[in-house]
């Protein structure tokens, strides 16, 4: 078992689906986080390849230029855990293939109007995920919102037009993309084991300051 060590904290992620939207800097940091503690059912959806811009701030390696990234991130995650199972959807997002199976979605798209749309066509499905986590990344700040039983009302309310000051991987760091993974990932673990968890955060990296909201169950 692959994730013998953290066990004890959480064991239970094997009973989940995540889809990850954007295998990017933060989807394909969280996706190898999430394998690592024993994750084995992800869709990945991405139309991108991946390119040499990408190795410094992403997952993947020199090797994996001019593949698709959802290929690429495919073939690391079950270089971890053999036995995963990883959907790959290499396409505009226009359909969240729903799995029936303890839904979280975690949107790491690289620009809002993606995020928009993205939420518009899962608000669309007869089903909604359990949880959505949209994680926003500047070159040194990153912000999270995490919402139970996400609809298109809910997301708006946290959604913001592109070219506002906030983050939003205009440029990005490979710290703060593993940080971002880091977050979500500890972030899936409070949800799967019914803990409290920040419904919004803002971590800075220059100033090294989390600001936090109030805890909710």
């Amino acid at each position: 078992m692959i994730n013998e060590r953290s066990e004890g904290i959480v064991n239970n992620l094997q009973n989940y689906t995540f889809h990850i939207l954007g295998c990017g800097a933060i989807g394909s940091s969280a996706a190898v986080q999430l394998t690592r503690m024993g994750a084995k059912n992800l869709c990945l959806y991405d139309m991108d390849i991946v390119e040499q811009a990408n190795i410094g701030v992403s997952q993947y390696e020199i090797s994996d230029i001019g593949s698709n990234k959802v290929d690429a991130l495919s073939k690391i995650l079950k270089g971890i855990e053999s036995n995963a199972n990883i959907y790959t959807y290499h396409e505009p997002f226009s359909e969240w293939y729903y799995q029936d199976m303890k839904d979280i979605v975690i949107l790491g798209f690289d620009n809002m109007d993606a995020r928009l749309l993205a939420m518009e066509i899962i608000e669309h499905h007869p089903k909604k995920p359990l949880f959505l986590i949209d994680g926003r990344m500047g070159a040194e700040h990153y912000q999270q919102y995490t919402l139970p039983k996400p609809t298109l009302a809910k997301y708006k309310k946290i959604w913001y037009a592109e070219g506002s000051p906030e983050p939003c991987n205009a440029k990005a760091t490979s710290y703060c993309s593993n940080m971002a993974g880091s977050f979500i990932s500890n972030t899936v673990r409070k949800l799967t084991t019914k803990q409290p968890y920040n419904k919004v955060l803002n971590f800075n990296f220059p100033t090294l300051i989390l600001e936090k909201s109030t805890m909710y169950s």
